[in-house]
């Protein structure tokens, strides 16, 4: 590995809770980003694990609080009947409808 290629620290923190991480690609989700917090990162609880099955771990303590935030916001925004279809909806499915809508500019 070249000097270049190496990271700056070989620990940081994450952004989100606090925890001291190894920066690597397995614990810091911001490995290999230019970042302006230097010396920060994001670990896997916060960040998510891209290679869970899972949603929820994918998704992270940070994902899942972004996207709570803004299912509520279209729920609250809707029909009773569209919202009684909405509310059946999995996890899963209304995340990718409001990254639907945040992908189209619809909502931020």
């Amino acid at each position: 590995m070249e000097q270049a290629e190496k990271p700056e620290h070989a620990y940081v923190k994450c952004s989100c809770c606090g925890e001291l991480i190894k920066n690597s690609p397995e614990e810091n989700n911001d490995f290999g980003q230019n970042s302006y917090d230097e010396g920060f990162g994001m670990c896997r609880e916060c960040g998510g694990d891209p290679n869970s099955d899972d949603i929820l771990t994918r998704l992270g303590w940070a994902g899942r609080t972004f996207f709570d935030a803004r299912i509520d916001i279209v729920r609250e925004r809707l029909k009773p009947e569209t919202r009684a279809k909405f509310d059946v909806m999995s996890y899963e499915r209304q995340v990718a409808f409001v990254s639907r809508l945040l992908e189209r500019g619809v909502m931020i």
